[in-house]
């Protein structure tokens, strides 16, 4: 059995309505042009960047004391390429019938709360023609690239590319869930297209399957514009990933409008649909991509004397099996051949790239007037082999469009982060910051107008793509800024600083808005594609022993000597607990098999910094006599990156002669060497034959005394 639709709460939407009609009807009347929106839809809303007002780096932030705790956000449905067309109707199936010519009134259902109600009937000429005033708006600093159009004709479709760019960012692929009457989840894909920041244009069969298993509204509707997936590898929510090549993204509604005639008997003269993006949990993606102006009716005949262009997603198997795999956009362009009640129709030939196939539902088709792009009807059906429609918008259905999109907006300020996006290198060291600076859209897709303010945002490092207070705060910024209505900025993040303490590996980065800035503080983070994905690198101390330089000259051991000496860490983190040692070669190349002389500490070395000091080095005793180089070794407790440079020599030599003296052999002359002589004298020892005339007499002490009051300089 049907659904009946009746007139229920909504009626302050019917009473704001009611009011635009008459409105808009006694401008046209005075010959006025007339906008029906509460709020402007600027052509242009990219302002200069905004840079910090004041703020600073959290240099004290550490990764390991924070690490977050959120749960990763996963793909929200099956993936992408694997979910099969919602099948295009067809007009000579049985069960549709045309209604009575006239327009279709619209219904609204919320499938959230299950509130659904028939909007009033708009009294107006579907004969009439008109087009939205404003234009067309082309995103937040998207390039243009118009060279595709009107390259292709109805008879010639072919893929198109470069889908960051306007006019194909304005076009989405859309992921319906359906719910059957046995209880089990359906999805479907479609196509559509981007009508206001928070509202994409489709076909009514989009968002209501009239199939007897379902036979009801969609659960929800997940928007994915300018996609373009080619694989299923990478992880969702990455940029540029294989999973979803996401230009922009994904946004989801579950707020919709379809022609009423349409969900009753199948009327493709009312196969018009809108989905909202459900504000607060999730994106005003449309600020970023842009959005199409719209027209609606007039006459077969202005209609055929225009040039429409078509994108979409055609995903059902055509006479070349395979080909249409719902991952690629594609692209044409021509004339319209007919205009069978409200719709175009297309003549067309059954083949692949000349035939409407499934996956095509709800795309837009527009002409271009000026600068502008109007989308004029959506796809709506096709026999698959003589003749496609598209649905034409008529005067009742936009002004319920406008209504909608006002009440999608709102008029209560929310301030919504969107593309969080590193300028340069996405690739960083432990410790270091990135290269360059970050940008960040900071959109108000709402027709509040808040005035000069000043807004607060963190930027947060995680481990996962949900970016939240749980995760590693790197930096505060304050920004003030006046936001208009529906105002896009740019604001400008300082290059973020990556804790030393965090682990390489993969992360993302991303910023929260403060919560108490705006009325919902669920959407005032950058998660999933609107966080940045970075690497996060080893960083490595490299301690460079640069200089070492010994005072030339002869010595006995126990002698010191002056050597002045330097040390560097070039590396891309501090060297913690640096440890030099001087040492004595019979060569130049100094190791740990070298003479030990001395050791000293320096504790922790900065990047970039040096020791350049001048020290005494003590001679060991046992130093045996002969010619050496005297060099330094470093060693730090972290990583280097090489220790080839951690020791230098000097590049003259030192000479270690004995001491006769020093019959000890501890470096110094005193009483002791005095003991040894004599000891060895009485003992008739080779060490008491001082003079060494193999006689121990009174000439060997002597000898001894002169020696010994000289001493060893």
């Amino acid at each position: 059995m049907k659904r009946k639709y009746a007139i229920v709460p909504g009626l302050a939407l019917i009473a704001s309505l009611g009011s635009l009609v008459i409105a808009s009807t006694a401008e046209q009347q005075s010959g006025q042009q007339f906008e029906l929106r509460d709020g402007q839809r600027p052509v242009a809303l990219d302002g200069a960047p905004v840079m910090p007002s004041s703020g600073e780096h959290n240099a004290d932030a550490s990764f390991l004391q924070r690490v977050s705790n959120d749960q990763r956000i996963s793909l929200p449905h099956p993936p992408i390429d694997q979910i099969p067309e919602l099948p295009m109707p067809n007009p000579d199936a049985p069960g549709v019938r045309k209604l009575a010519d006239g327009p279709s009134t619209m219904t609204f259902h919320d499938s959230e709360t299950g509130e659904t109600y028939e909007l009033p009937t708009n009294t107006v000429n579907t004969a009439d023609f008109g087009q939205s005033i404003e234009g067309e708006y082309r995103g937040f600093n998207n390039s243009v690239d118009t060279a595709i159009e009107t390259t292709r004709s109805f008879g010639n479709m072919t893929v198109a590319t470069g889908l960051g760019t306007w006019p194909r960012s304005g076009n989405v692929k859309l992921v319906m869930r359906f719910t059957d009457i046995n209880g089990n989840f359906r999805w479907f894909a479609c196509s559509g297209s981007m009508q206001d920041p928070g509202v994409v244009l489709c076909a009514a069969h989009c968002v209501y399957n009239r199939d007897s298993d379902i036979d009801d509204w969609a659960d929800i509707i997940y928007i994915y514009p300018g996609w373009d997936g080619d694989n299923n590898n990478g992880p969702f929510g990455s940029p540029d990933s294989d999973e979803v090549i996401q230009n922009y993204g994904a946004a989801f509604g579950s707020s919709f409008i379809a022609g009423t005639n349409y969900i009753n008997s199948g009327d493709f003269d009312a196969d018009c649909g809108l989905i909202r993006i459900s504000r607060g949990s999730s994106r005003n993606i449309g600020m970023l991509t842009g959005w199409f102006a719209w027209a609606y009716g007039g006459s077969c005949g202005d209609a055929q004397s225009r040039s429409y262009n078509n994108f979409s997603y055609p995903s059902e198997n055509c006479p070349t099996a395979g080909l249409h795999n719902g991952r690629d956009m594609y692209y044409w362009f021509g004339t319209i051949d007919d205009c069978p009640g409200n719709q175009f129709e297309l003549d067309t030939g059954g083949n692949c790239l000349d035939t409407v196939w499934g996956g095509m539902s709800g795309s837009g088709m527009y002409y271009i007037d000026g600068d502008n792009r109007y989308v004029h009807a959506v796809c709506s059906n096709s026999n698959r082999t003589t003749r496609g429609r598209y649905a034409k918008l008529w005067q009742g259905f936009v002004d319920d469009m406008i209504v909608f999109e006002n009440d999608t907006r709102g008029n209560t300020l929310d301030i919504e982060p969107l593309r969080f996006r590193a300028r340069g290198s996405t690739t960083v060291l432990q410790g270091q910051a990135m290269d360059d600076s970050c940008d960040v859209s900071m959109v108000n897709a709402t027709n509040a107008n808040p005035g000069l303010d000043t807004y607060t945002i963190r930027v947060y490092l995680s481990s996962n793509n949900n970016i939240s207070s749980a995760d590693t705060l790197l930096a505060t910024w304050n920004y003030s800024v006046d936001f208009a209505a529906m105002q896009n900025f740019n604001f400008v993040v300082p290059a973020p600083v990556i804790p030393l303490d965090t682990p390489p590996g993969d992360y993302w980065i991303g910023v929260e808005l403060d919560s108490g800035t705006d009325a919902w503080s669920s959407n005032n983070d950058t998660d999933t594609w609107d966080a940045q994905q970075i690497t996060v690198g080893q960083a490595f101390a490299d301690l460079d022993a640069e200089l070492c330089n010994a005072v030339s000259g002869t010595y006995y051991p126990g002698e010191t000597m002056s050597v002045t000496h330097r040390t560097w860490n070039y590396g891309d983190r501090p060297a913690d607990d640096v440890r030099l040692e001087f040492r004595a070669s019979t060569n130049t190349i100094i190791s740990t098999s070298d003479w030990f002389l001395e050791e000293r500490f320096y504790g922790t070395l900065a990047v970039d910094d040096d020791v350049w000091v001048i020290s005494n080095v003590q001679i060991p005793a046992n130093l045996p006599a002969g010619t050496y180089y005297i060099g330094t070794r470093v060693e730090t407790s972290d990583s280097e990156l090489t220790t080839s440079n951690n020791w230098v020599s000097d590049t003259d030599t030192i000479t270690v002669i004995n001491c006769p003296v020093d019959l000890t052999g501890d470096g110094q002359v005193n009483f002791f060497d005095v003991s040894a002589f004599l000891t060895g004298f009485n003992n008739m020892a080779p060490i008491g034959d001082w003079n060494n005339d193999n006689q121990w007499n009174f000439f060997d002490v002597s000898a001894f005394l002169s020696a010994f009051s000289a001493g060893c300089p």
